[in-house]
């Protein structure tokens, strides 16, 4: 039983350690996982969807599909920022006629190459 305490407290004097080195650090996360891709050019602005399969069913039935892509902040103390797709369609006097659920966007993380 003492070894198996012995254990636990290890495990956590280990995980507080790299949470408190990933947090704290600067450039730690980003040497260890590398970057985030890059946010896109056009973030929170609504932008006409025309070639998709879904505008053009829109489209059919008289209504513009529009889509953006937001930056939710993040809450908390580990909350993290997160990009989802949100999607809209407006009939032709412009009045928003209903809209999808937001979608999350997952960012892929990119290593550096090192110059040295």
């Amino acid at each position: 039983m003492l070894y198996l305490m012995l254990l636990f407290i290890g495990i956590a004097a280990i995980a507080v350690y790299l949470l408190v080195v990933f947090r704290e650090v600067p450039g730690a996360m980003s040497e260890r996982w590398g970057e985030l891709e890059g946010l896109p050019p056009d973030l929170g602005e609504w932008t006409t969807d025309d070639d998709s399969e879904a505008a053009i069913d829109a489209r059919e039935r008289g209504l513009m599909r529009e889509v953006r892509t937001w930056r939710e902040p993040g809450v908390g103390l580990f909350g993290r920022d997160r990009l989802v797709l949100q999607v809209r369609y407006k009939n032709a006097a412009g009045e928003i006629e209903s809209v999808e659920p937001d979608r999350k966007i997952s960012r892929r993380r990119v290593k550096a190459a090192d110059g040295a």
